[in-house]
């Protein structure tokens, strides 16, 4: 899939933001894995970025803001079904 991703921690500007092809990943136990049909990055994401956040790993993907279908659904996930 192709994602926006901070490549590194000295990434910290709007310019080192790339895409890229990144692995599907599988949904955790109460997760829910979306397709995403559209998605926007917000002002608290990019000075998220700037600021950097040590909890983060490398690639890291962003934005939190889509919209799109559920593919997959994690152990747990009871009120979320593949389709919503």
């Amino acid at each position: 899939m192709k994602a926006l991703v901070v490549e590194k921690a000295a990434d910290r500007s709007l310019q080192d933001l790339n895409f890229a092809e990144v692995s599907v990943p599988t949904p955790a136990e109460h997760e829910v894995l979306i397709k995403v049909h559209a998605a926007g990055l917000n002002p608290v994401d990019y000075k998220i970025v700037e600021g950097g956040v040590s909890a983060w790993r490398y690639p890291h993907i962003l934005g939190l803001d889509v919209a799109g279908e559920i593919v997959g659904v994690g152990q747990g996930v009871r009120t979320w079904h593949v389709g919503d």
